[in-house]
């Protein structure tokens, strides 16, 4: 059945789909202190190295020893990880995860379609339930396939209702979490009246719900940024969101952004703007010292390789970043396109970087590299320690390193796509596919446990994730 049919059909049937009662938020799994056993860790941390047939030791969610035949509590769990990769969590550093509502809508879309469609006709429509829902949703999704830490650039953050219940939903699923509060346009005729109200509401979250420095979620900050505005009142936004003193996160440096200014970085550096504070999301297009004066100043970088090269903003950036020795992340982008987790991310992004190597070797000399200058342990240092670092997080997560929060990965070795594990982080990165991901602890709790969520609510809640998705495309039509 063509798209279009299909979602002609569905709004149809939405008003006879069975109307589900709202699953009681009992929070995630209860914390238990335990010990895995026997697994192949793949520590990212560079003093540990990767531990064949070693133990890693949990105690109250975090990471208490790695090693071989370690001494546990009375009392504690054990959990076999023989036959498993051990690895730290993935951490996807940019998703707009209320879009999990959307999921689908924007297969056929160019940019402008996305913009046009999703941005100023779907999100702008979501209730504060839908966006609770959504990111509960869509948070089990990236647990699911491996994700234990996300940034979500939440534009469907529209009020403080909407924010309160994108939190509820981000604490109840169990994922470890930056919330990106969404900084209102503003009005038709400049006022910033909207923007200050969300950002007292901000202020109010950073003292309250999101004050812990290590709690599972904290508050981070989004807005449009220089590349969707006029200088002037971009500036002003930043100015007024330095206040909060949280990552901020905006999209620019993309040949598709209709505004997009050059030399952008260059100008913040002048404005006094650049700074330890700000996530550069995609940027691929930057002149090449933008990236080196970026990491000066202290900032950070987010690719999203997979959404890049559909949408047309450019090659990844990725590597550019790196040389310049700006922290990067990788992320999946747009729920509403793209489905997947990190695994996904990771492949994308070595098959374009190599592809670009060797187009440029063929060019230059007519024959291929001699070697692969990007490796998968590159990859994967990237989807963990590296990602966890260009958040701010690295001292609490991204590696399996005593005295960080147990956000853990088992990854099944013996499956019919992993065996015979020659060699364990390119069958991880390049082999392992979501079904082999056994198991998922995110702060010491087993969110995933024998390749299935330990969440009970899980299927009632897509469910009600499509009834709820079905009646938003009806009001966008009849809008």
């Amino acid at each position: 059945m063509e798209r279009r049919a299909f979602m002609k059909t569905a709004v149809g049937a939405a008003a006879a789909w069975p109307v589900l009662g709202a699953a009681a938020p009992t929070g995630p799994a209860a914390r238990r202190d335990f010990v895995i056993r026997g697994g192949y860790v793949i520590s990212m941390d560079p003093r540990l190295g990767d531990l064949p047939m070693a133990d890693v030791l949990v105690i109250d969610g975090r990471i208490a020893a790695v090693g071989r035949h370690l001494q546990a509590p009375a009392g504690a769990a054990v959990l076999d990880g023989t036959g498993m990769l051990v690895s730290p969590g993935f951490v996807n550093g940019h998703i707009h995860l209320a879009q999990t509502m959307q999921r689908g809508i924007s297969t056929e879309h160019t940019f402008a379609d996305y913009y046009s469609t999703l941005v100023l006709k779907y999100s702008n429509r979501m209730s504060p339930e839908d966006v609770r829902l959504a990111e509960y949703v869509g948070a089990l999704e990236q647990m699911a396939l491996g994700t234990t830490t996300l940034m979500d650039w939440n534009r469907e953050a529209m009020t403080p209702d909407h924010a309160e219940a994108a939190v509820d939903g981000l604490l109840e699923s169990g994922v470890r979490a930056i919330f990106a509060y969404t900084i209102a346009a503003r009005t038709p005729q400049g006022s910033d009246a909207p923007l200050r109200r969300m950002v007292e509401h901000a202020r109010s979250l950073r003292v309250g719900r999101l004050s812990s420095e290590d709690g599972r979620v904290a508050l981070g900050a989004c807005l449009p940024g220089p590349d969707f505005m006029p200088l002037e009142p971009a500036f002003a936004d930043m100015r007024m969101l330095r206040e909060l003193g949280v990552l901020t996160s905006f999209h620019c440096g993309a040949p598709i952004y209709a505004q997009r200014k050059k030399r952008l970085i260059a100008t913040l550096a002048q404005q006094g703007l650049l700074d330890g504070k700000l996530q550069l999301v995609h940027a691929n297009e930057l002149d090449g010292d933008e990236f080196r004066m970026a990491a000066d100043h202290g900032a950070c970088m987010v690719c999203t390789p997979e959404a890049e090269l559909h949408c047309g903003h450019g090659h990844p950036a990725i590597w550019k970043a790196a040389r310049a020795k700006l922290p990067v992340s990788l992320g999946t982008d747009i729920p509403s396109a793209f489905g997947g987790g990190m695994m996904t991310q990771m492949r994308v992004a070595l098959a374009a970087e190599i592809a670009r190597l060797n187009a440029e070797s063929f060019a230059a000399t007519g024959k291929a590299p001699a070697t692969k200058a990007v490796s998968a342990r590159d990859m994967l240092e990237l989807a963990t320690i590296a990602g966890a670092q260009a958040l701010g997080l690295g001292d609490l997560t991204g590696s399996i390193t005593p005295g960080k929060r147990a956000d853990l990965l088992l990854i099944r070795s013996d499956s019919v796509a992993t065996a015979p594990m020659l060699d364990p982080v390119g069958t991880l990165v390049l082999q392992g596919t979501p079904a082999d991901i056994d198991t998922v602890i995110v702060d010491g709790r087993v969110v995933k446990a024998a390749g299935r969520l330990t969440d009970a609510r899980a299927e009632l809640a897509a469910r009600q994730l499509r009834q709820r998705a079905l009646q938003m495309v009806q009001r966008a039509q009849q809008a």
